[in-house]
């Protein structure tokens, strides 16, 4: 990977729930280079939302990173100030969350967030933001940007609401989004225009995006590069094309056999079983049909081939048997 904005190296956050200590993200490392659009796919649970947060220091107050750096453009992210950290936010790291209804402030009407924001970063001129605004409105297919500039959150669609947090997303040309689940909350259809939308967007202005869904199917369809995230540990990485080709690590497959076009018409769909069984080891042990005694021991990751890394012992055992069966 060439030319790294964002380099995450051996990030650990901990937390607690229910008044004990737990361990949400362990050792994550990932880089994300300029332009690139790289995905981060994983159950619901799996500590994607964290991951993204931390890298703009949004955490929740009840979590605290305790190793690890954020690396942005070279500069460790961990120490910097909320000073620094509040300029950097809109203007260099943008976000756009999954649920906008709660994303936008419903007390404010749209054309007045998204000037606020503008001039906040670039623009402190309120004609020149609002042109700007108008334009980006116009930008991301909006047929009457003046309407909806003069709208208040609750009168549009959620279709439209997103596309709103995604001309907010690029109104101050950030080198990164991060795009948490950016289509959750909308029908098929209207997904579909939305990240087309966004990538487009995105390919256009160089700008690079970290995609977290937990649709691998989205992942295939959009992003260059795909890391797999399992209990807060990243178990597998690489070009996305490749891994999903031949995935080296037994979560990364069983994701792939959940989809619906893995199968037969009237025929019962592949599930991951249920078990959230904690063992010593590989977190994924307790569900993987593929397990043996070396997986009592956490797997480091790993290079595989050409294809990327894989955290797993029975890959790093047999490295040119493909495919996992």
């Amino acid at each position: 990977m060439t030319n790294p904005i964002l380099a995450v190296e051996g990030l650990t956050v901990r937390g607690h729930r229910n008044g004990s200590p737990q361990v949400i993200l362990d050792d994550i490392s990932l880089k994300v280079s300029v332009g690139e659009i790289a995905g981060l796919v994983g159950e619901s649970g799996s500590g994607k939302s964290m991951l993204g947060s931390a890298i703009g220091a949004l955490q929740p107050i009840n979590c605290e990173i305790t190793a690890g750096r954020i690396l942005w453009r070279d500069r460790d992210l961990r120490g910097a100030d909320e000073t620094v950290l509040s300029a950097l936010r809109g203007s260099q790291i943008a976000y756009i969350f999954q649920e906008p209804m709660t994303a936008l402030n419903p007390t404010l009407s749209i054309g007045r967030q998204m000037v606020d924001v503008i001039r906040r970063h670039t623009d402190p001129d309120e004609r020149s933001a609002r042109g700007k605004a108008l334009k980006l409105l116009a930008d991301v297919r909006i047929d009457s940007p003046e309407d909806v500039f003069n709208a208040w959150p609750h009168q549009l669609s959620g279709g439209m609401r997103q596309r709103v947090l995604i001309a907010m997303a690029f109104s101050c040309t950030p080198a990164l989004i991060v795009a948490d689940e950016p289509t959750t909350a909308l029908d098929v259809t209207v997904q579909a225009q939305v990240l087309t939308l966004l990538l487009r967007l995105a390919r256009d202005r160089r700008t690079a995006v970290l995609l977290i869904s937990h649709d691998i199917g989205v992942i295939r369809r959009t992003c260059e590069t795909v890391h797999v995230m399992y209990a807060g540990r990243i178990v597998e990485r690489g070009n996305t094309a490749a891994v999903l080709a031949a995935p080296r690590h037994p979560y990364t497959r069983a994701l792939l056999d959940c989809l619906p076009g893995r199968v037969q018409p009237k025929t019962r769909l592949n599930a991951l079983s249920t078990s959230q069984q904690t063992m010593p080891g590989c977190s994924f042990r307790a569900r993987c049909q593929s397990a043996f005694n070396q997986c009592s021991e956490v797997p480091p990751m790993a290079d595989v081939l050409s294809v990327g890394a894989a955290a797993c012992w029975l890959t790093q055992q047999n490295p040119l048997a493909g495919e996992l069966s």
